[in-house]
């Protein structure tokens, strides 16, 4: 079924995330800067926990979405996180390109969850290969 609601648009319906999961309790620190973010954005998130704190993939990241790093209390959107890394304008397109096929191959074969974030749901992929290729990704671009 998720599959299909992905292709066309249907809201998928995930189990909560558990306070006991170790998902949980790796983005319980990242709280409120994601409240944050879910207060200042309409569009869906989607939380990727990663080693040094969570990409947040706003809206729809197969077609057009933002993207966000949150680390601690701050959260940066790409241009930000770019900026802070002297990567060039083109170089910013390669990467939201980077993140897109790296969420198309990757993102509908992890455990997905829900949980309430400043009263929305938000889903959380809860898979450490992903946090890890997505930092992949981030590093990559920013050292070259």
């Amino acid at each position: 079924m998720g599959f299909f609601n992905r292709i066309f648009g249907g809201r998928e319906e995930l189990p909560e995330l558990d306070a006991a999961n170790p998902v949980a309790r790796r983005i319980e620190p990242l709280k409120p800067a994601l409240e944050n973010l879910a207060r200042r954005v309409r569009d869906p998130l989607e939380v990727v926990p990663c080693t040094h704190g969570a990409f947040v993939f706003i809206g729809k990241p197969t077609k057009r979405f933002g993207a966000a790093w949150v680390q601690g209390e701050e959260v940066k959107n790409l241009r930000q996180f770019a900026e802070e890394r002297n990567i060039p304008a083109d170089r910013l397109g390669a990467l939201v390109d980077d993140l897109r096929r790296l969420y198309e191959q990757e993102a509908t074969r992890v455990p997905r969850y829900a949980t309430t974030v400043a009263g929305r749901t938000v889903v959380v992929d809860a898979s450490e290969e992903l946090g890890r290729k997505v930092e992949e990704v981030l590093e990559q671009v920013a050292s070259h």
